[in-house]
């Protein structure tokens, strides 16, 4: 039991490591001061104010500066490609830009997508197969169609169509490559609905007065919390990779937002004179997919 609590806690550990990259990037790499002091005297956190350009900050004093000073916005043609020294760790692209800092960024916008694309798929996966499972009849025979329907589709195929047809943006990429997965838990959360329904709780549920949807949270949400968990650090991974092709095909974000696959396609164009733009984007993506996959077998074993 301790060593499966403890590889349920080192799995959930490396999740909880992916959410603070997307909540404190700004924190620890930003030519921003993290807080300041404004010309009125009021405590300011320039670091988070992201859409504000640097001109905004000229009249204000900073207190406290984030680990590493650098920016991913700036453009300096004079330190164009830029091999990795102590000035630039990881060296520049083409247009003088830190990639350490642009990797920081690009892993919160990576990351943010995976997490946010795998929520929703979970959430609309369960509604989807919650209700075929629990209407049963002529709503799991129209609902298992619509399922059925998403599973014909590649995932990565169905979130480059929607992408295409929306143009673009962080928002409706989440909502393209969840819809892309949604197929997956919906198909988990009707087997173990009709399962379930098949059991003494469900009986006993019914027969105290409960309604369907409230022996279903009450009961079955607990009972498939552990496999929702397996399928949620498996999702992560999955996301994280279809929204790292999506923007490598110019399908993603908008520059000059960073994310590692928009970093990749910027460094191929320079491959036969600068290495560092391809590996460290590679070295990211390849270590947090490992992490994310090590993670759902570290919960998948718990369970």
């Amino acid at each position: 039991m301790d060593r499966a609590n403890g590889a349920r806690r080192t799995g959930v550990a490396v999740l909880t490591t992916c959410c603070a990259v997307v909540l404190f990037a700004p924190l620890v790499v930003n030519d921003r001061p993290i807080v300041a002091r404004d010309s009125t005297g009021r405590i300011v956190f320039p670091a988070l104010r992201a859409h504000e350009r640097m001109g905004s900050t000229a009249h204000e004093v900073a207190l406290l500066w984030p680990p590493v000073r650098r920016s991913w916005r700036d453009v300096d043609l004079t330190e164009s490609l830029q091999p990795p020294s102590g000035r630039h760790p990881f060296g520049t692209d083409l247009l003088g830009r830190d990639l350490l800092a642009r990797m920081v960024h690009g892993a919160r916008v990576s990351l943010a997508v995976g997490l946010g694309a795998t929520l929703l798929a979970l959430g609309l996966g369960i509604l989807l197969g919650g209700a075929a499972g629990l209407r049963g009849a002529v709503t799991d025979l129209a609902l298992s169609r619509v399922i059925e329907t998403l599973s014909c589709f590649p995932p990565f195929i169905l979130a480059m169509a929607l992408q295409a047809v929306s143009g673009g943006g962080i928002g409706s990429m989440v909502l393209a490559i969840a819809i892309g997965r949604t197929a997956s838990a919906a198909r988990f959360a009707r087997s173990e609905t009709i399962r379930w329904r098949g059991t003494g709780v469900w009986v006993a549920a019914r027969a105290a007065g409960a309604s369907r949807s409230g022996a279903a949270l009450r009961h079955l949400v607990p009972l498939v919390s552990g496999p929702l968990a397996v399928q949620a650090a498996f999702g992560v991974t999955h996301a994280v990779l279809l929204e790292s092709g999506l923007s490598f095909l110019g399908l993603g974000v908008q520059a000059p937002v960073p994310s590692w696959g928009a970093i990749l396609a910027e460094g191929r164009g320079t491959l036969d004179v600068a290495w560092w733009p391809i590996l460290f984007p590679c070295l990211g993506l390849a270590l947090t997919l490992a992490a994310l996959s090590w993670a759902g077998e570290r919960i998948s074993s718990s369970s």
